[in-house]
């Protein structure tokens, strides 16, 4: 099972893959974790915004969608279920 929620919008006919997850600000190893998704993302044309909308949720929209790879997904999963264990 995910531990995230995950919704595709469409905005100006351009598909954003929307991820929401609970972040335990807590823990040393969740904030970790999302600082390392944010580093796979630098220093690529991959977009990627991170908006934590407070101290619990926070959403990672990706953009445009057919850019991230299969790789890529799998690599996100792998560190949300660091993040919300």
């Amino acid at each position: 099972m995910e531990k995230f929620e995950l919704e595709v919008l469409e905005v100006k006919g351009e598909k954003i893959e929307t991820w929401k997850f609970k972040v335990n600000t807590d823990d040393k190893e969740s904030i970790s974790a999302l600082k390392e998704i944010v580093n796979y993302i630098n220093g690529t044309d991959k977009k990627m915004v991170i908006d934590p909308i407070d101290t619990v949720w926070t959403y990672i929209y990706l953009y445009p969608t057919n850019v991230f790879t299969e790789e890529d997904k799998d690599f996100f999963k792998e560190k949300i279920n660091v993040i919300v264990k």
